[in-house]
């Protein structure tokens, strides 16, 4: 069920953008493409306009204050906003359990990332077909903040692999995400942007916002068979709008 806007727990979920960036930047794939098949989809430029600015996060550091070059190192997260900043519906915290996209054909059991060792984000192993996983260290969909959910564009076993079609998402398509409370939280794509990794915008992207918050995070760009890696990711940002029972 929708619950009023309210005070939510702060960041313990929130303060480790910088292991979700080491993902983003050293996702490697098995080159889909050298098997003669099409890239990945890409998102127009005119899809990326709507992603939110940097007025809805808040308090986000100077660009100066941010390396291109990731650290194991937690970044700070700027704090949940206030009640009275707290804009749209959200939901009280429930891990999520699957993800349905329609209009890219998506429909995916969750597993869980948490983070290795080093501090980097656990990530779907390759050599087997894996589902789309949520990172443990993001707010619960539906929750204040940006809950983050990472898929492969492509793996060993599938070809193309569960985000494969990420790119093809535009403003207006909807996310469905079934959660262990037995609801499903309705999320509305607000923007599709494509980042260089060595220039991702990680407050931007990870940054606590005003909203309960989606992101959907894969590889993308022209893959490189040297180094055997995408340059980009593509990101989906969207928001909370209601939610049903599953």
């Amino acid at each position: 069920m929708i619950i009023p806007a309210e005070k939510r727990r702060r960041g313990s979920r929130l303060a480790t953008a910088a292991a979700v960036l080491l993902f983003t930047v050293g996702c490697t794939a098995t080159g889909f493409a050298l098997w003669g098949n099409p890239p990945p989809p890409r998102p127009p430029a005119s899809a990326a306009v709507s992603a939110p600015s940097q007025e809805s996060v808040s308090a986000t550091p100077s660009p100066e204050s941010v390396s291109a070059t990731p650290s194991p190192e937690p970044i700070s997260v700027p704090p949940t906003p206030p009640v009275d900043q707290v804009v749209g519906p959200t939901l009280t915290a429930s891990e999520p359990t699957q993800i349905n996209v329609p209009a890219i054909e998506v429909d995916s059991v969750l597993m869980q990332l948490g983070q290795n060792p080093d501090g980097t984000v656990q990530t779907p192993s390759l050599d087997e077909a894996s589902p789309a996983g949520w990172y443990t260290g993001s707010p619960t969909p539906g929750a204040i903040g940006p809950s983050v959910i990472l898929g492969h564009v492509d793996s060993r076993v599938e070809g193309r692999a569960v985000f494969y079609r990420l790119g093809e998402m535009r403003p207006g398509d909807e996310i469905l995400v079934t959660r262990a409370d037995a609801t499903v939280a309705v999320f509305v794509v607000d923007g599709v942007e494509e980042y260089p990794k060595d220039d991702f915008p990680q407050f931007a992207v990870y940054g606590n916002t005003d909203h309960a918050g989606l992101r959907l995070i894969t590889c993308g760009g022209e893959f490189n068979e040297t180094t055997r890696t995408y340059p980009d990711n593509v990101v989906v940002y969207a928001s909370l709008v209601s939610s049903h029972a599953a």
